[in-house]
Parts: C-alpha cells; structure tokens; sequence
C-alpha cells in the first residue's frame, strides 16, 4: 500500500512543477492558482467577487498566461445553497447576462463573449457553480502576449 500512495504523491508532484514554473511568469491582475496533475496542466485566474443584484463593469490586465495545450475557458462562478436538483427550475427565472471582451494590449477587440446566464451550462461542486457557453467560453491567449478583459452585465433579478 505504501509504494501506491507514493506513486500517487509523486505523480501529483511531478505534474505540479512544470505548471509552476509557467505561473510564476504570470503578470497580471488576479489570482493564479495552480490545478495540475501528471496528466493535465491547469490552472484557475480568480478576481475579486461582485454583487451578481446589481450591474458590473471591470477591466483586468492580463500578461504571459501559461500555455496548457487547450484553451482555457471562462466561467462565470458563484456560491449559492441550491441543490443540483433544482437548477434547470431555477434557471427559468434568471434574467442576469455576463458579456466578457478580450483585447490585446493596442485595443483591438480579439474574442467576445456574451452569455445568458439561464441558458448556460451550470456546472457544481459544492456550493461553487460555474456558468459557460461550450461553444462560445474557450478563450485564445498567446504565452508571451498582454491582453486587457473586460467584463460586464450581471444583474440578477
């Protein structure tokens, strides 16, 4: 059992230290936290929370995001206490839209993204949901390029 467990320990470790030195060059706004294993790359950029009531605008730099072999996607995230039982009910009555936009650092518009909130994918874990579009959240990013996002909309009503 013991050689298991360190088999286990070492490939979670290994997996970890190429994605760590490809976070360390990140320069930007947010948070990068760093998801990988020996089998996938990953990686999470968090920014600060928002009153999802009331509508929302914010700009964020972003430089040198580490390159995973995907493209990464853009999730709108948020806490609630519903079950996943009851989200396509409650989806019916949401009227909240997330319209993000990707720029590169001389202004020009690369990437758009505009979700409905009540007909996006909502995926759980826990209490931490997560709203995309499959078709529409993947995002472009070059390793060595500075890009400005622009977020905006959320007025859940």
């Amino acid at each position: 059992m013991k050689p298991f467990v360190l088999v286990i320990a070492l490939v979670t470790v290994l997996g970890c230290v190429p994605m760590a030195v490809k976070a360390r060059r990140y320069a930007g706004d947010g948070e990068l936290r760093i998801c990988s294993n020996l089998l996938a790359q990953g990686y999470t950029i968090d920014f600060p929370s928002f009153a999802a009531d009331q509508p929302h605008s914010a700009s964020y730099k972003l430089s040198r995001i580490p390159a995973v072999g995907r493209d990464p996607f853009l999730y709108l995230r948020f806490h609630s206490g519903i079950s996943s039982l009851d989200t396509d009910r409650i989806k019916t009555g949401v009227t909240a839209t997330f319209e993000a936009v990707l720029m590169d650092s001389n202004g020009k518009e690369i990437q758009g993204l505009a979700l409905s909130v009540a007909k996006a994918i909502w995926s759980q874990s826990r209490d931490l949901f997560g709203a995309y579009d499959l078709d529409k959240s993947a995002f472009h990013f070059e390793p060595e390029a500075s890009y400005d996002f622009e977020i905006d909309g959320c007025a859940y009503k």
